[in-house]
């Protein structure tokens, strides 16, 4: 398993406040519980995750590994998503 270090998940939680806040939704208004009912993530045998506020998908995080052994991590907002 890639192990995301803390910067990248500060991203990964700034690009996710970016893509609450384009929706319309005051992010300092939200209360724990509103989040828990409809923030959801998929995490898959890649390591790769999906995030989805009410049932939408908003941001796509995916590995990209090295030879080396590195791991860099490429985000997608709900802009870049494939359309189903």
């Amino acid at each position: 398993m890639s192990k995301m270090s803390q910067s990248v998940a500060a991203r990964v939680e700034e690009l996710l406040r970016e893509q609450l806040s384009e929706l319309g939704i005051e992010i300092a208004k939200l209360e724990p519980h509103v989040i828990a009912e409809n923030m959801k993530c998929d995490v898959f045998s890649d390591d790769s995750m999906i995030y989805y506020w009410k049932g939408e998908p908003i941001l796509r995080v995916e590995p990209d590994s090295t030879q080396e052994g590195s791991t860099s991590w490429r985000m997608f907002t709900k802009d870049d998503l494939p359309t189903q």
